[in-house]
């Protein structure tokens, strides 16, 4: 049975720090004082992160994974860390809502879009070839084939997933 790798189908997210004084990523939800140099990355006002996956770790904070490892020279670099809600603004990467790219089908029959990320799944509909459409996830199928997720479009009335062997870039947003 295909399983998709938590977090790879999800929205991507732009954490901006955004209390004036920074703030610390922390490995548990102690307050940062009673954390030791590698338990805590003090990260400037203004500065982003990409955000795999974000989730409440607490009423004050959440728990996010980023997109890359971060951490203090000398010490162990993490990708999930906990953050004080007040001190960040996490939003979708971009305002339209897609995650980042529109690409253009490049099948001349048109391409499957299906309900799971694997050729097996069942077909919800064609793209034509030429057309245009937003990327809204992406994931993997067993044999780490890449995958993006789609919105429900002129062709396909539900979301669903279409293989980037068939895709072309056009823009990054």
């Amino acid at each position: 049975m295909f399983k998709i790798q938590q977090g790879d189908a999800s929205m991507a997210y732009i954490l901006k720090v955004t209390y004036s004084s920074g703030t610390n990523f922390k490995q548990s939800l102690k307050d940062s004082s009673q954390l030791g140099l590698c338990e805590k990355y003090n990260i400037s006002n203004g500065k982003t992160f990409r955000v795999r996956d974000k989730a409440d770790a607490d009423t004050d904070h959440y728990r996010v994974t980023l997109f890359d490892k971060v951490g203090n020279a000398g010490c162990p670099q993490y990708d999930t860390w906990y953050v004080f809600k007040n001190h960040v603004d996490i939003q979708p990467e971009t305002s339209g809502g897609s995650v980042a790219e529109v690409i253009v089908i490049n099948a001349t029959s048109g391409l499957n879009v299906r309900e799971q990320p694997d050729t097996s799944a069942r077909e919800l509909g064609k793209i034509p070839n030429g057309s245009r459409v937003s990327v809204y996830g992406e994931g993997k199928d067993n044999d780490g084939f890449r995958w993006i997720k789609v919105k429900s479009n002129q062709w396909v009335s539900s979301e669903g997933w279409v293989a980037t062997e068939y895709l072309k870039i056009l823009s990054v947003r």
